[in-house]
């Protein structure tokens, strides 16, 4: 499901119900703070969809739902579910990222913060659940110690009082399995990053570094946007970064 789906998803279900806003839990809230995500995390055909005004009422998105003729015509659909559908760390609901555009019509999706998405996955432990969660460290969309922080919130059951202590566990696990000696740490105090932009979104900039190396820039901290394709000089002081084109040998003697 690529981001325009989600959009058009939000727009139905907005029309369906008359609602302004919906909570989007499961992979493709993945969408909200990356719109140009991982492909790998975005193979679901199914958004799962909470009416945050009118959740009493979110059975009648089934209308937008898997095997219906909106699914048959656009090959995607609204799964409508309810709070407790993901096992979410403390505080979640304050760390909702907005997903409106134009294409929304009005419609409002509140997508979950990629680390408590990670951590509702994990706690979820289903094999695509734990590949998806490993293609997210793989490109750095979540910080180790973030989500254990977050998982740490999460509380026992009187069925399943180790449940805190597994889901720990697991991400432990799960970190020491990944390879993640390619990707670069940003030093947003003092570093100085120098190569080709691979990668271009709203919130991510991708730049090889060299030698197979990697590096994901918050697109946030830079004072330009790269262009893709073109190789810069990245520096950072206290937090903030100042994007330099470089010049290449070729295009100094084309000058000359």
């Amino acid at each position: 499901m690529r981001r325009s789906d989600i959009e058009h998803l939000l727009r139905a279900a907005g029309d369906v119900l008359n609602e302004t806003a919906f909570i989007v839990v499961g992979s493709q809230s993945i969408l909200g703070k990356y719109p140009d995500a991982p492909a790998e995390l975005l193979q679901s055909a199914e958004a799962d969809l909470i009416a945050k005004n009118k959740p009493e009422q979110n059975h009648k998105l089934e209308v937008l739902g898997e095997l219906s003729p909106f699914h048959d015509m656009y090959g995607y659909f609204a799964d409508p579910v309810d709070r407790n559908t993901a096992i979410l760390p403390k505080g979640w609901e304050g760390r909702l990222v907005n997903l409106k555009t134009p294409a929304t019509n009005g419609v409002t999706g509140l997508c979950l913060d990629p680390h408590d998405l990670f951590v509702s996955k994990m706690a979820a432990g289903r094999d695509k659940d734990l590949i998806y969660c490993r293609v997210m460290i793989e490109h750095n969309l979540v910080g180790k110690e973030r989500v254990l922080a977050l998982a740490a919130t999460l509380k026992n059951t009187p069925d399943d009082p180790e449940r805190n202590k597994r889901i720990l566990m697991r991400i432990e696990r799960m970190y020491e399995g990944v390879d993640v000696a390619n990707t670069i740490h940003v030093d947003i105090e003092k570093g100085y990053y120098t190569g080709k932009v691979i990668s271009v979104s709203d919130t991510v900039v991708q730049q090889e570094a060299g030698r197979g190396k990697m590096i994901f820039h918050e697109a946030a901290r830079l004072d330009i946007m790269p262009i893709r394709g073109r190789s810069y000089d990245i520096k950072y002081r206290e937090g903030s970064a100042k994007v330099e084109q470089k010049v290449l040998a070729k295009d100094k003697k084309l000058e000359l």
